[in-house]
């Protein structure tokens, strides 16, 4: 299993086909306080070469932070390598986060 998730600021719509034209996202906050949240619901995270890595014997994810300028970030990718929690656990950070996601596979919402 692999695949990957887009965490973003996005509008609270039903669907995708939903988000508004001319809707833009902003930024989603400061890469410490969005490292800070994402460690409450997962300690173990660990920051390496920039990214932050989540990896035990239940989950395997690797979030990468892609940044407006040197201090905010745009949107986070979430790429899921494997574990039988990594789902639960995608959803416990977006939910903390406060924030929306799409599964870039499917091309819809994030539902956990």
């Amino acid at each position: 299993m692999s695949w990957e998730i887009l965490v973003q600021d996005l509008p609270n719509v039903a669907n995708l086909e939903d988000v508004p034209n001319d809707f833009r996202p902003g930024s989603i906050g400061t890469r410490t306080e969005l490292i800070a949240r994402i460690k409450k619901v997962a300690p173990s995270a660990e920051e390496q070469d920039g990214w932050l890595f989540v990896q035990n014997a239940e989950v395997d994810l690797s979030i990468q932070f892609h940044m407006e300028d040197p201090q905010l970030v745009r949107y986070l990718m979430i790429h899921v390598h494997g574990g039988a929690n990594s789902k639960a656990r995608v959803a416990g950070i977006i939910e903390k986060l406060g924030l929306r996601a799409v599964d870039v596979d499917t091309g819809e919402l994030f539902k956990g």
